[in-house]
């Protein structure tokens, strides 16, 4: 689902781009973008220890561990979060 980022309020909020009207300042999310962050947040929040989240679709996974071990600081993140 296509998403827009909206400050409202002074807060950022997630709108389902197809139930909402764009405005000025919306950040759009195509459904490739959004899908790519809730795989990212599933993965992210199963390290942390959340019930029920896990990753959907394993060769993303693979994909996203790939471009992040090229980081010159992984062993030190590696270390210091896991």
């Amino acid at each position: 689902m296509a998403i827009r980022l909206r400050r409202t309020d002074n807060k950022l909020v997630a709108l389902c781009a197809a139930k909402s009207v764009e405005k000025p300042g919306d950040i759009y999310l195509d459904d490739g973008q959004h899908h790519a962050l809730a795989e990212k947040f599933r993965e992210d929040f199963t390290s942390e220890g959340a019930i029920g989240c896990r990753p959907c679709y394993p060769d993303e996974t693979a994909l996203r561990a790939q471009e992040e071990s090229n980081n010159l600081a992984r062993e030190w993140w590696d270390r210091t979060y896991r």
